[in-house]
């Protein structure tokens, strides 16, 4: 637990003490402000070591530097050199080079010393990419705005908004390690994992390149140097930070909750805008009034985190600015128990946030403004659900409208805070606004019916409405759906004074029309076993006839609830005992349920009532006796004998007890029903831990098959052997063995996962094929009992079968079809060098469908260390699996590309991997799409090398191309690079749950990827109108209004030109 703990402040704590260059008594003091955190210096700087964590020393090896930088090279690698985690700045590499480092031929040429302490090369990680720009980018646009005025723009409104570069050296650090970081969440090409948290120039410059659009080739390269080694100013920290908040590109840290994270940026964002001294009314002011779409989707995104962190100043600056106080901002929502997008005054209500609520409203915000498509879930729908009473007392001051969503919510609070006025009063205004217009609304009174609120249902009653009818739900029973009126909600509610208050001369029970698929009230109380409820209804005239013919009698929901009382007062009042009489019945009848559940008074007023003692029925136990005899209650079998039952079926699944078997052998049922169910008996009987029925069964001959059982089985029903194992009795083992039992796999698979002592005994009976117990001692792990299951000669070939009782996690998940692929998901080295060598040695070859799954597998449970050895092996490249962890489709070669596995990559495209597979089923991706998804680079370009399809089509569901992908996460470059190698810029979405490129970079709020999409030619004409209005909606939906009218105002531009004319005849 401590450990964990550490983990979760160990970002924090690299960034205090290494980049801040704090000492270790300030980050003490700070994480125990903080956090409450508080750990003694040795426990510190037991964990630092632990992390590696190392202050920074301005000493240098440069002779060593040196040589294994001029080694590289030769070799012809690039270098990037670390000096406890930090990177050295290239110009420092050269000095080291040509200065003081200088070495003779000699010397560079001999063996390389041992690396030092802290110190690490690498190769630089480089896109390959080599783009222009246009300068009409929004982005570009704005960037001047934050230059120093020049002597030829000195006046431009706009350079108020320049900013001053001086800021303190530690902060610059700090905030340069924390971009780096965001910088890696957003890009997620992972490479060269044993750097841990160091922060190579080449990373950031490759992420930047991805990301950023840039004036002059090779500036992203000078700022990520910059940034890595920690001598970025101000300006540099503030250009990159505004472009990502302009596009929306936020961390995405999979270790985060969704509240951290974005508590995180909405810090990020105003710390920007205290450090660039926007943060007074007058720079705001100018912001707003900065009609450029960056400037807009900033100050979006500001107004936004200024809310999230109730920074009331910064609020009110903006809103007297001009700012809109209805903009969606993105936030959880406890009312919706979800990641929604909520208008600033439904989040302050949430956060129970007066002073903020009183600041929207003065300045004009919508009290009426409805959540998503839901309009009647307003401001004061989420007040009255987020039990916000202050809240809910101004809304009505404010005049808010009482919506259906209010009353109902209302309704639902008001049985708790009975004293609370504003709940009635909401109650109150709806009523008087609806009911006296006629409308009843019966479903708004379901929840308060089913709530036991009898005060709502009073006052709807004194109201004068007409509670009479069926309500709009359904209620599921016997995997069918049935309609209910409300008074059927009062009794599945169970309170009695409600069901008399809709059982008067309002609505009467006997009144209610028979509506299939109905079920009346009285069926309701006997399914429940309400007998209090259930006396009301017979007492005002229920229809016994009517509620008894549905598929199940009055009578056998009693049974079901073991209501003798229910029972008796059902019959007095003409209640069906029985069905009608047929050969053979489909549903147990009361007198078979109330045996089963052992209920001896009800079986005596059921025999009373004369209920029939000889049925027959379809499933199991088949007969009333027989059903006794498996309970086991042997007054209750000489009962049920004596009043005239006499049919047993041979099907039995068990024998109750040692006395209910010597009497079935003494009446001669016995034998026949061994010989017809023997095996099956027995094992219940060992699992119930019955010793002395199994022996007696033993002695009876139960145990012997009437047809051969193979080792391996698909059947559900456990041997008496695989119980007698699980149950770990090794004298019933023993004694079934003597009498021939067959060792199945699953016996096999018990001993080895519970008891691997009984493995030898079992294993001196076996032959044949045991995949599943191969399988278990992969997974245990268990090298002992893989050893003694090959010196038995186990044959592990064919797929380790799934059984209802006996499974594992590692099973059930996904359809497993070897061992092999269980050994490559999830075996230690040591075990999977094990199973090869055993298969080689017993002559056995792999199918090479079989090793493409364990492939698969490995690759995408990080099995890593399997992987060279499985590509030794004769593989199907053309083979592809689900993975029931991401829920799609993977072929080998899809799964490297998605794990970012580059020599497997390269490996399998060597062996002529289909490099355009997209293959079946929901959200799938060609290898090209997987790697855009993860912004790795260096596959990206060996994809293409490889002739990758740049226009690969999109999954039918879920999927996107690659461009679509690209535009979705708002990798700028990359769509760049699409683009310039022919990419569709009007690729269709996928059918289902698709976006085209202007879609998806709408929904996400990507500025300058909406103005690269159009500039190249993306169409908002025609058949592709459709996606631009989806394409604008969706960014007004998700908050992105900067982007929505960027949208609008391109239509706009081309109507004016007179290059666009709406034709309906075109649009689709």
């Amino acid at each position: 637990m401590a450990s964990q703990k550490w983990d979760l402040y160990r970002s924090e704590i690299e960034r205090l003490y290494l980049y801040e260059n704090r000492s270790l008594e300030d980050v003490m003091s700070y994480m125990e402000t903080q956090h409450s955190w508080r750990k003694s210096k040795a426990s510190y700087t037991r964990q630092l070591k632990k992390w590696g964590f190392r202050k920074h020393s301005e000493s240098r090896d440069d002779e060593w530097i040196s040589k294994r930088v001029a080694k590289r090279k030769r070799d012809g690698k690039e270098s990037e050199v670390f000096i406890d985690r930090l990177q050295l700045h290239p110009n420092k590499i050269a000095k080291a080079k040509y200065g003081k480092g200088f070495v003779s031929t000699v010397a560079q040429y001999a063996p390389s010393p041992k690396t030092p302490e802290g110190y690490l090369v690498t190769t630089p990680q480089t896109t390959g990419m080599c783009l222009s720009w246009n300068r009409s980018l929004p982005w570009l646009r704005f960037k001047s705005f934050l230059d120093p005025p020049t002597e030829r723009a000195p006046y431009l409104p706009s350079s108020s908004l320049f900013v001053d570069s001086s800021r303190p050296g530690n902060v610059i650090k700090g905030a340069s390690f924390e971009l780096m970081q965001r910088l890696a969440s957003i890009v997620p090409w992972t490479k060269l994992k044993h750097l841990g948290n160091t922060y190579s120039g080449s990373r950031a410059s490759a992420a930047l390149s991805i990301l950023m659009p840039e004036v002059e080739q090779g500036q992203l390269d000078r700022l990520a140097t910059d940034l890595s080694t920690l001598r970025s100013g101000l300006r540099d920290h503030l250009n990159v930070v505004l472009y990502l908040i302009s596009n929306n590109l936020t961390s995405q840290d999979p270790d985060m909750f969704f509240e951290e994270q974005k508590e995180l940026d909405a810090k990020l964002t105003l710390q920007v805008l205290k450090d660039s001294g926007w943060d007074n009314l007058d720079h705001l002011r100018i912001l707003l009034s900065t009609r450029e779409p960056t400037a807009e989707a900033i100050a979006e995104k500001v107004f936004e985190s200024a809310v999230y962190m109730r920074d009331f100043e910064i609020v009110e600056n903006m809103l007297r600015s001009g700012m809109s106080p209805d903009g969606l901002i993105e936030a959880f929502s406890e009312q919706m128990q979800d990641i929604c997008f909520l208008t600033p005054l439904q989040f302050a209500i949430e956060q129970e946030s007066i002073r903020l609520i009183d600041l929207l409203i003065k300045y004009g915000a919508d009290v009426e403004h409805g959540f998503g498509d839901e309009l009647g879930k307003t401001a004061l729908y989420f007040a009255i659900c987020s039990e916000k009473w202050p809240n809910v007392r101004e809304l009505l001051l404010h005049d808010a409208k009482v919506t259906r969503d209010c009353a109902h919510a209302a309704m639902m609070f008001y049985e708790s805070y009975p004293q609370e006025s504003s709940l009635a009063e909401v109650i109150n205004i709806y009523l008087e606004k609806h009911l006296a217009s006629g409308c009843n609304d019966l479903d708004l009174l379901v929840e308060a019916v089913e709530n036991r609120n009898v005060w709502i249902v009073e006052r709807f009653l004194a109201r004068g409405a007409n509670l009479n009818g069926i309500t709009a739900g359904s209620y599921s029973f016997n995997r069918s759906e049935h309609r209910l009126c409300l008074l059927g909600h009062a009794v599945r509610s169970g309170d009695v004074r409600i069901v008399r208050l809709l059982t008067g001369i309002t609505v009467g029970a006997d009144k209610l029309r028979f509506w299939p698929p109905y079920l009346f009230p009285l069926t309701l109380a006997a399914m429940h076993g309400k007998t209090e409820i259930a006396q009301v209804l017979l007492e005002s005239g229920a229809n016994v006839r009517a509620a008894d013919e549905g598929d199940t009698t009055l009578l056998e929901h009693a049974a079901r609830k073991s209501d003798s009382i229910l029972c008796e007062l059902l019959i007095k009042h003409g209640a069906k005992v029985d069905r009608e009489p047929c050969g053979v019945q489909w549903s147990p009848s009361a007198l078979l349920t109330a045996v089963q559940n052992n209920n001896m008074h009800f079986v005596d007023v059921l025999i009373t009532s004369n209920a029939r003692m000889n049925d027959r029925f379809a499933g199991a136990p088949g007969s009333v006796l027989t059903a006794a005899l498996e309970v086991g209650n042997d007054a209750m079998i000489e009962k049920l004998i004596n009043a005239g039952a006499r049919y047993v079926i041979f099907e039995m699944t068990k024998i109750g007890n040692l006395q209910t078997a010597i009497l079935m052998q003494e009446t001669g049922v016995l034998a026949g029903v061994l010989a017809s169910s023997g095996p099956q008996i027995l094992a219940a009987a060992i699992s119930a831990g019955h010793e002395d029925l199994a022996y007696f069964l033993l002695q009876n001959d139960a145990h012997q098959e009437h047809e051969p059982r193979g080792t391996v089985t698909t059947s559900d029903e456990k041997t008496p052997l695989e119980a007698a194992t699980e149950a770990y009795n090794m004298r019933l083992i023993q004694a079934l063995l003597e009498r021939g039992a067959k060792v199945t796999d699953n016996a096999l698979t018990y001993a080895t996962q519970k008891h691997i002592e009984f493995l030898p005994t079992l294993l001196k009976s076996f032959s044949g094929r045991a995949p599943k117990a191969v399988a278990a001692a992969l997974i245990e792990p268990s090298m002992t009992a893989l050893e003694l299951l090959r010196e038995a000669n186990v044959d592990f070939t064919g797929a380790p079968v799934k059984s209802t009782y006996l499974s594992w996690r590692q099973l059930t998940e996904d359809n497993i079809e070897s061992v092999l692929e269980i050994a490559g998901r999830d075996a230690k080295s040591t075990h999977f060098a094990y199973l090869l060598e055993w298969a080689t040695a017993a002559g056995i070859r792999w199918h090479p469908k079989v090793v493409s799954r364990a492939l698969i597998r490995a690759i995408l449970s990080g099995n890593h260390d399997h992987l060279a050895a499985l590509l030794q092996l004769d593989c199907d490249l053309t083979c592809d699996m689900w993975s029931y962890h991401s829920g799609r489709r993977y072929s080998p070669l899809q799964a490297a590309v998605k794990e970012q596995l580059v020599w497997v990559v390269r490996e399998l495209l060597m062996r002529g991997a289909d490099i355009n597979y997209l293959g079946d089923g929901p959200f799938g991706r060609t290898p090209l799409q997987l790697a855009v998804e993860d912004g790795n680079m260096e596959i990206f370009n060996i994809l293409l090398h490889y002739g990758a399809d740049v226009n690969g089509p999109a999954a039918t569901e879920g999927g996107a191309t690659a461009l679509q992908i690209a535009a979705i996460h708002g990798f700028i470059g990359i769509a760049q690079r699409l683009l310039d190698l022919g990419a569709d810029v009007n690729g269709l979405p996928a059918m289902v749950d698709g976006r085209t490129a202007l879609m998806g970079a709408a929904e996400h709020g990507r500025i300058d990827m909406l103005h690269l999409l159009l500039d190249r030619g993306a169409l908002i004409v025609g058949r592709h109108q459709k996606y631009y209005n989806e394409a604008v909606k969706l960014a007004k939906n998700h908050g992105h209004y900067a982007a929505a009218r960027l949208l609008v105002s391109f239509k706009e531009s081309l109507v004016a030109a007179g290059t666009f004319f709406e034709d309906e005849d075109d649009i689709e």
